[in-house]
């Protein structure tokens, strides 16, 4: 055995392969030797130095600083959350593979409820079309976005600026084709809303800059999406879960005009903050509007930076260099956070109580269309309002699980549809000469038709000729819309290509049946016209008042209660029920947008020129437009019919009405044109002017006055004769120039042709630039801010020192030093006027609220605090309530503050006057506050006195 071993060791040893197998086992174990030594001797060290290679800077946010109110109260703050953040990955090394990290992220996120914050402006219609959610420069820039690769000397081409909605979208989904001009490569597999949501993240991600910045996909998720993106991390390569924080605004329904809010900056912001340092990118959260928008560079602090090492994978391994970010400063308001609450419950509560004072059981309109005097509120209006600003949602009547209430309004509105719509075919039929007037009950609707042709374009009103005969002869109701219509379209008057002809040949009985589809396609969708057939069945008792204020429980925009079984048993009529909702503000005037349904409140304090406070009207909740918009709420205010977003005491401008008379009082005495002493009678009717102007005590009269009994009594007919003296000229001639440059001079003195100076947006005031005598009562076309009425008033109070209003007390950094002390700015000086003429009008402002015949000396007469004021009713049209204002200060002896109360709508004066007293009740501690602010219409005191000014 052992033999034939050796035997073969032999052949083998003696073999030619030999040497080679040696050779090659030799060298096959220097490669295992080498190995060992590199991966588990020198691995560690090599794996390092691998890990070392690249570095990169990325910024560190910094939190934004606090609001605090002039007592240290805290308005605006910040609070940590969870946000998902993403960065173009070197893991990722395919356009589809991109697409498919997005929409697991995307799936992920919506899943668990959250939503994505990166904003993209092509949206698709219910129509399937593409449209542009933005226009203008800005569209301009998402173009260049878009087209980026391929600009020449970064201007697009006449065919990229064309370029439609569709256009854009098929080119971000596939691009050209070649290497340079393939876009984000979005495969057909994505339904359109999937590839929409994908290309907002996409485009997020193109248009960043710094590239290495971070993009915040979802902010503010919750801990669900938390898990479940951490879960699902190793599929998810650049994305992250950071700690960030968000704007917190307490109590926001008091001071979202003022404050403002924050959000993720837009192209259009970032071009407009760029100052050549690039601190600015589009990862950033800055103020959007409100002092937010106004203290960004105080509030927004200053960013941090650190330097990391990465791996190949992109995957951060150390922390090499950092500099910590330092916080933004605290700015501190002048406002008065307590004041401004209760001043904000206080003129809702008179504006309610206004609507419940005027409420009627019946059909009963007042002196509507005669005259704004008594003008009275039927309770289907109020029914109506309900469904015509949105409290009731009518979309939701055919919904698979509405109530049977909601599918018996919904059937009772079908059938009124078919009817309009059977109707209209009869009127809009080729050979149907009816006019609008003598259709009956459609002429609105079909005013209402031409009225949508115009608006969607498809009529072209811009190319008809002003004397075409037959639209003179539809405009002035002698031919009828089928007439008119038929004549467009042969005229080229229709845009035929909104009607979908194309190429074909139509007659022209074919074009206006196309026409008459395509305009029933359009009422069908549009929200007026439906809600037009609401109120048809409303005020034709179709749908009763029950029936709407049991939809509310339905909507559960009440909540159900004993009122729900006594409505549905007969125990409560509908008008009693909805006066005591309206009477508890369980239903607001901001929820039904009839008039009056908004105001404003702005409290100086006179030595200083700060604001105290600042009120509008409704308001609106900005916690849900900071930092992450709440789509569906944004959408809400701005449907709503009472425009919340609308900062009212620094936007809305109002005639002043005899709040102006103080202007020209200064303007008569020291110009000469009368003395303190001169009384004169009033007449009743200005007859030196055409047409003649009217005393508003007409047929009365005020007997003879001086003009301190002028302001006392309001009396129109002394100023009428001021504003003709202040006209004369050298010559003895009236020059209605002259006497309209002498009440701007005066005007001007004030402040009130130019705005406040307080930190926000305001409209530019108007004085009066038509009829000097009309003008001389604060008619004419004098209109001013509340805010700017407030200076004014201001001025009045301390004699003579006219401020820039402020609403800036300090800032302070986080330390609590003071970095920056404000005091108001002085606008003028009006201390050299005489002191007679100071005497004069603050005399007259006495005696408006504190002697007898005074405006509203029955108010203020017993009240333990000297008030000096104005009132001013100025008149809109005869179907609209007249403007409430008031405008006053207080105490006489020594002021403090003055306070400007304005009610758009708001009937009288007086109603405006009420709301001040209970202003001064909260400030001078005169009453328990939560008396006063307690959630109950105030209804006006009926023996105050109430007339035209």
């Amino acid at each position: 055995m052992f033999d034939i071993f050796l035997e073969g060791l032999k052949k083998i040893l003696k073999s030619r392969l030999f040497p080679i197998t040696l050779i090659f086992l030799a060298l096959f174990s220097v490669i295992i030797h080498r190995l060992f030594v590199l991966q588990i001797v020198q691995g560690p060290s090599h794996a390092e130095e691998f890990d070392l290679k690249q570095t990169k800077n990325r910024e560190i946010k910094s939190t934004r600083g606090n609001f605090y109110d002039r007592n240290g109260i805290l308005l605006a703050s910040n609070m940590l959350t969870y946000s998902v953040t993403m960065e173009d990955s070197n893991e990722i090394t395919s356009n589809e593979q991109r697409n498919k990290v997005i929409h697991k992220l995307i799936n992920i996120i919506e899943d668990q409820g959250d939503t994505l914050d990166n904003e993209f402006y092509i949206i698709q219609t219910e129509d399937g079309e593409f449209d542009f959610t933005i226009s203008g420069s800005a569209l301009t820039r998402f173009k260049k976005n878009v087209y980026t690769y391929m600009l020449e000397n970064n201007q697009l081409t006449e065919a990229q600026q064309k370029a439609s909605a569709k256009e854009v979208y098929e080119f971000l989904r596939k691009g050209t084709g070649d290497n340079y001009t393939t876009m984000f490569n979005i495969s057909d597999e994505y339904s359109v809303d999937e590839t929409l949501k994908i290309m907002s993240v996409r485009y997020a991600l193109l248009s960043n800059y710094p590239k290495f910045v971070q993009i915040t996909v979802a902010s503010q998720v919750s801990d669900t999406t938390v898990a479940a993106v951490l879960e699902n991390s190793a599929d998810l390569p650049g994305v992250e879960i950071q700690q960030q924080t968000h704007r917190v605004y307490h109590d926001s329904l008091y001071f979202s005009h003022i404050l403002g809010y924050t959000g993720l900056i837009s192209a259009q912001e970032l071009e407009d903050l760029d100052d050549g340092s690039d601190y600015y990118n589009s990862t950033d959260i800055i103020g959007k509007s409100g002092l937010e928008k106004e203290y960004e560079k105080e509030l927004g602090g200053k960013k941090g930076n650190e330097t990391v090492t990465v791996n190949i994978y992109g995957k951060v391994t150390d922390v090499v260099d950092r500099e910590d970010p330092i916080a933004g400063n605290d700015v501190y308001l002048t406002i008065d956070s307590n004041l401004q609450r209760a001043a904000y419950h206080m003129l809702e509560n008179k504006i309610a109580g206004i609507l419940v004072e005027k409420l009627q059981p019946d059909m009963n309109y007042g002196s509507k269309g005669e005259s704004a005097a008594d003008i009275l509120l039927p309770v289907y209006e109020v029914y109506f309002a309900l469904i015509n600003n949105n409290v009731i949602d009518i979309t939701a009547f055919d919904d698979r699980d509405a109530t049977s209430l909601e599918k018996q309004v919904y059937q009772k509105y079908s059938t009124r549809l078919n009817q309009v719509f059977d109707q209209f075919d009869t009127y809009l039929d080729s050979n149907n000469t009816v006019t609008n007037s003598n259709s009956g009950d459609m002429e609105d609707y079909l005013i209402y038709y031409y009225q949508v042709l115009k608006d969607y374009d498809i009529l072209l009103s811009k190319d008809i000729p002003a004397d075409d005969p037959v639209y003179k002869s539809y405009i002035n109701d002698r031919t009828s819309l089928s007439n008119f219509l038929q004549h467009a379209i042969a005229s080229n008057y229709i845009d035929l290509s909104k009607l979908n002809v194309g190429e074909e040949y139509y007659s022209s009985e074919e074009l206006y049946q196309k026409l008459l589809d395509y305009t029933k396609d359009i009422l069908l969708s549009d929200d007026k016209f439906n809600k037009k057939i609401y109120r048809d069945l409303v005020f034709s008792y179709k749908l009763s008042g029950t029936e709407i204020c049991l939809l509310l429980f339905d909507q559960n925009v009440l909540k159900s209660n004993k009122d729900e079984n006594d409505l549905k048993s007969g125990r409560i009529s509908a008008f009693n029920f909805i006066k005591d909702k309206m009477t508890n503000l369980e239903i607001t005037p901001a929820m039904l947008a009839l008039e009056p349904y908004s105001g404003s409140v702005v409290v100086t304090d006179v030595k200083t020129g700060d604001i105290l406070a600042m009120v509008t009207y409704p308001s609106y909740d900005n916690n849900r437009l900071a930092n992450k918009v709440d789509a569906e709420y944004y959408k809400k205010l701005l449907d709503d019919l009472t425009k919340p977003l609308l900062n009212r005491a620094t936007s809305t401008r109002t005639a002043p009405g005899s709040t102006f008379k103080m202007v020209t009082s200064f303007a008569a005495l020291e110009e000469g044109v009368t003395t303190p002493y001169e009384k004169i009678r009033d007449l009743g009717i200005f007859e030196k002017i055409n047409p003649a102007a009217k005393c508003h005590i007409y047929p009365h009269s005020h007997g003879s006055v001086d003009i301190v009994d002028a302001l006392k009594v309001s009396c129109n007919y002394y100023y009428y004769e001021m504003g003709f003296r202040l006209s004369i000229d050298s010559t003895g001639k009236f020059n209605e120039k002259l006497g309209l440059e002498k009440l701007q001079k005066y005007a001007a003195m004030f402040g009130l042709d130019h705005t406040s100076g307080i930190e926000l947006y305001e409209a530019i005031p108007n004085v009066s630039d038509k009829d000097s005598v009309r003008s001389s009562i604060g008619q004419g076309s004098n209109d001013y801010t509340p805010v700017q009425l407030a200076r004014y008033v201001t001025t009045l109070a301390n004699r003579g020192i006219n401020y820039d209003l402020t609403l800036l007390d300090k800032i302070t950094n986080k330390d609590g030093d003071i970095i920056r002390y404000n005091r108001a700015k002085i606008y003028n000086d009006l201390t050299n006027i005489k002191s007679s003429t100071w005497d004069s009008v603050q005399k007259g402002m006495y005696a408006v609220a504190n002697e007898s015949g005074g405006s509203v000396n029955r108010l203020f007469s017993d009240f333990s605090v000297t008030v000096a004021g104005k009132t001013g009713t100025s008149q809109i049209s005869k179907v609209n309530p007249n403007n409430a204002l008031f405008v006053s200060y207080a105490p006489f002896e020594n002021p403090e503050i003055s306070v400007t109360s304005v009610i758009p709508n708001g009937y009288t004066s007086s109603n405006a006057a009420e709301l001040t007293k209970d202003i001064y009740k909260v400030y001078f501690n005169l009453e328990d506050p939560d008396d006063l602010v307690k959630q109950e219409a105030s209804v006006p005191d009926s023996n105050i006195a109430s007339y035209l000014e």
